[in-house]
């Protein structure tokens, strides 16, 4: 009888380590049996293990954001100081914030002058080179610009002519017709006009009369004014009163689009000269490269803003 107890309590003080020798074996078994299924992996020694990328200039922008004074701290942490100086305006926190303003102030001071610099001598940035600041010398250029556009619009004159629908009874567009009949005296263009309520302005040379335009002008006011070019080429310049400058500038315009008239031809037009191009983009020193946000929150006391502002 003893004996039978005695056995009964080895078993009994045998079962937690059997549990555990059962659970070990089931997890080694499960493991054996999911490295079999990833037996095309190869040996661990084959596998490679990718390793955290690090970037040295992203760590080193990490921490001059954390940094005091600088452009991105100031950034993040001017409207917290202002806040305080508002809700609690002690002399501490309303010179805090007066110094770091004062800092703010002082960098954008050396900031437009060394900018001003900078621009001054280089043309692609330098205002003057495209167009003249000083008044006697924009004048000069201003004149030479309307002669430019002058030969340039006598040069359209020879391939194309002004369309004119209108209305005889609109007073606008007797108002345009006087334009149009301006315009194509001074620089030879070709007028065609049509009237569409069956009544012809008098003074207008070569009026006809059409109730019915054509749909694919899509004229939804009057006057309406078109630029053709012979055959079949035609532009909508305007639908409305346009003034006699406009017109100008728009025939230009339109001629333009339609390459009718060469991008040098063009650009002697312009009263700003346009100095920039794909070359002037590529050009530029920080070009394809990513402006990375800042994001932080510092601290700054009394002392700090009054050393920063020293140095």
């Amino acid at each position: 009888m003893s004996g039978m107890v005695d056995s009964q309590l080895a078993e009994e003080s045998l079962m937690p380590f059997v549990l555990l020798l059962v659970g070990i074996y089931s997890v080694t078994a499960s493991a054996e049996q999911q490295w079999f299924s990833r037996h095309s992996e190869g040996w661990f020694w084959y596998e490679q293990i990718a390793e955290p990328e690090t970037d040295e200039n992203e760590a080193n922008d990490q921490t001059k954001r954390h940094q005091p004074h600088t452009t991105a701290w100031i950034r993040n942490n001017i409207g917290l100081y202002l806040d305080k100086a508002i809700e609690l305006p002690s002399r501490e926190n309303v010179s805090n914030y007066l110094y770091l303003d004062r800092l703010i102030k002082e960098k954008a001071e050396r900031f437009a002058r060394v900018g001003k610099q900078v621009i001054e001598g280089d043309p692609l940035l330098d205002e003057n080179v495209r167009r003249p600041i000083s008044p006697a010398a924009a004048k000069i250029s201003d004149d030479m610009v309307q002669h430019a556009r002058q030969q340039v619009l006598q040069q359209i004159a020879k391939i194309a002519g002004l369309v004119f629908y209108y209305q005889g009874r609109c007073r606008l567009c007797q108002l345009q017709a006087q334009t149009l009949m301006a315009l194509s005296q001074h620089y030879s263009f070709k007028l065609i006009s049509f009237s569409t309520d069956g009544e012809l302005i008098p003074d207008l040379p070569d009026s006809r009369i059409d109730r019915e335009p054509s749909p694919t002008l899509n004229i939804q006011t009057y006057p309406a004014l078109f630029l053709m070019k012979p055959p079949d080429e035609i532009i909508q310049l305007r639908q409305g009163v346009i003034s006699y400058i406009d017109l100008h500038n728009r025939i230009v315009e339109a001629a333009h689009e339609a390459q009718w008239i060469s991008e040098q031809d063009y650009k002697s037009t312009l009263i700003v000269r346009d100095n920039w191009n794909d070359a002037s983009a590529n050009a530029i020193p920080l070009a394809g490269r990513k402006l990375k946000k800042h994001h932080s929150i510092g601290e700054i006391d009394h002392e700090q803003s009054k050393s920063a502002l020293v140095h």
